[in-house]
C-alpha cells in the first residue's frame, strides 16, 4: 500500500488530498509501479521557483517538479505550483481540479521513466495523461 501525504502551503478552494491521491495511486498502478511513499506539496510561485533554483539550477518557476528519492522501494516528492495551476486552468479553460490532477498525473509519469524534454516524447507523455486524465474524470 502507497502512502501519499498531501502538504497544503497553499490554499486550493474546495479541491482535497483525496483527488490528488487518486491520481497518483491511477498512474502507479497502471504503470505497475509499487510505491511506499510518495508525498504531494502544493506551493505558490516563490516557493517552486526556490526550489527549482536549489535542486535543479533553473531560474524560473514551473508547474511540477518530481524529485524521486530512493527507487526500491519508491520514494517520491510532488511539488506543484498551484499558483500557476491556477493560470494555466484560466489558460486551457479547465477547472483547477483538472488542472491539478494533470499536474499529479504528469509527476507521477516522471515517477514511471516518462521523458518530455524532446517534442516526440512530450507528444507521448502528454498522450499518457490524457488517458489517465480521463479515466479519472469519469
Amino acid at each position: 500500500m502507497t502512502h501519499i501525504p498531501v502538504r497544503f502551503e497553499i490554499r486550493t478552494g474546495p479541491i482535497g488530498a483525496t483527488v490528488l491521491r487518486k491520481g497518483v495511486e491511477s498512474v502507479l498502478k497502471g504503470e505497475n509501479l509499487k510505491a511506499v511513499a510518495v508525498s504531494i506539496a502544493l506551493v505558490d510561485d516563490a516557493t517552486i521557483l526556490a526550489v527549482n533554483k536549489e535542486f535543479l539550477g533553473h531560474d524560473y518557476a514551473t508547474d511540477v517538479i518530481t524529485f524521486p528519492l530512493d527507487t526500491e522501494p519508491l520514494d517520491a516528492e510532488i511539488v506543484i505550483n498551484v499558483e500557476m495551476a491556477r493560470r494555466q486552468a484560466r489558460e486551457f479553460k479547465v477547472s483547477l481540479r483538472e488542472e491539478l490532477l494533470r499536474l499529479v498525473i504528469h509527476g507521477t509519469l516522471h515517477l514511471a521513466g516518462w521523458r518530455d524534454a524532446s517534442a516526440p516524447d512530450r507528444d507521448k507523455m502528454r498522450a499518457r495523461e490524457e488517458y489517465y486524465l480521463r479515466k479519472l474524470l469519469k
